[in-house]
């Protein structure tokens, strides 16, 4: 059987993914310039929302963005001054750091999280272990993966219980911080008594007695996916090369 054959004609090997994730990652850090540092936030953005529905985490993430933006434009006096009114003095320095501390931070989670929503655990492991990496440390992002939505089950059953057994959690930071104390200790021990059945299960099924295992069907890349890699890689040296035409002092122009 052809180990692309089960995939979409249109969809992308999970190593693939993987190598475009790492070389976007890098060209975020190697963005100096906060004009492309938005227009990269604006792509990003626009593309989680396609896989991410909007939730409270999402909230969550968009107000501490939002709250390393300012913390900067308050604290970063450097470049040159645009408003002053008592304690606070707005330049342009604060503002471009903010953008670029905010936008590398907004950009890394939502990258990530679309390539955690749009690739399965098994897939991840099988494209790796096809790619030549040892399948015992393939196995581990994709068991990472698989746990994300069983500890998301078991702390909304844990929290469910609380509320139940008459636990009141006040809004703000106190809240949270009795809502820490209250669910760390039970979420340890579910995570604790999943390792250990996990750890018998692989044991009890030979994980790890032999160097190498068959697969039932591997995920080689594809034409198509060797094509997507180069594509991204083309676009981060451009991005990266007319990130340097803008930079001052670059000497190019």
């Amino acid at each position: 059987m052809n180990d692309t054959a089960s995939r979409p004609r249109n969809s992308l090997n999970p190593f693939a993914k993987l190598v475009m994730l790492v070389m976007f990652s890098v060209m975020v850090f190697l963005v100096s310039d906060p004009i492309i540092m938005l227009v990269i936030v604006t792509v990003v953005l626009s593309l989680k929302q396609l896989f991410v529905k909007r939730s409270m985490v999402v909230r969550g993430i968009m107000v501490f963005a939002l709250t390393i933006f300012v913390a900067q434009v308050i604290f970063n006096h450097s470049g040159e001054e645009l408003y002053e009114l008592s304690f606070l003095k707005v330049t342009t320095g604060g503002i471009s750091s903010g953008i670029m501390f905010a936008g590398r931070f907004l950009s890394l989670v939502a990258m990530s999280w679309v390539f955690v929503v749009t690739t399965a655990a098994s897939g991840l492991s099988s494209a790796l272990t096809s790619a030549g990496v040892p399948y015992r440390y393939a196995y581990l992002p994709g068991l990472a993966m698989r746990f994300v939505p069983t500890f998301q089950f078991e702390l909304a059953s844990v929290r469910e219980a609380q509320i139940t057994r008459g636990l009141r959690l006040e809004k703000g930071l106190r809240g949270l911080i009795r809502s820490v104390k209250y669910t760390l200790t039970p979420m340890l021990v579910l995570a604790v008594s999943k390792v250990n059945s996990l750890a018998s299960s692989m044991t009890g099924r030979g994980f790890g007695a032999y160097p190498k295992r068959t697969m039932l069907e591997p995920n080689r890349m594809s034409l198509w996916d060797l094509a997507s890699v180069f594509a991204t890689a083309a676009l981060v040296v451009v991005t990266v090369f007319f990130d340097r035409i803008l930079e001052p002092g670059s000497g190019l122009f």
